[in-house]
């Protein structure tokens, strides 16, 4: 017995919408960061603007940002 699996049609995708579609998960910038808060910020505007590798680096660095790690000394 063949299992039935669930497809998306483009009109199912299309509804989902741009964030949902095509996107896979991304580091929450941290709230009252001096870091993260400006990253944050203009990761949505090149995300906007279509500038991926951007949207990627500024991701890259709210993700490597050290947040609850300790610093040894």
């Amino acid at each position: 017995m063949a299992e039935r699996t669930a497809s998306a049609s483009p009109d199912d995708v299309a509804e989902l919408g741009p964030a949902l579609a095509g996107s896979q998960l991304e580091p929450v910038p941290v709230q009252g960061c001096n870091v993260c808060d400006p990253c944050g910020r203009e990761r949505e505007l090149a995300r906007r603007a279509g500038r991926s590798l951007e949207v990627r680096s500024l991701n890259g660095v709210i993700a490597g940002h050290p947040h609850g790690r300790e610093v040894r000394g």
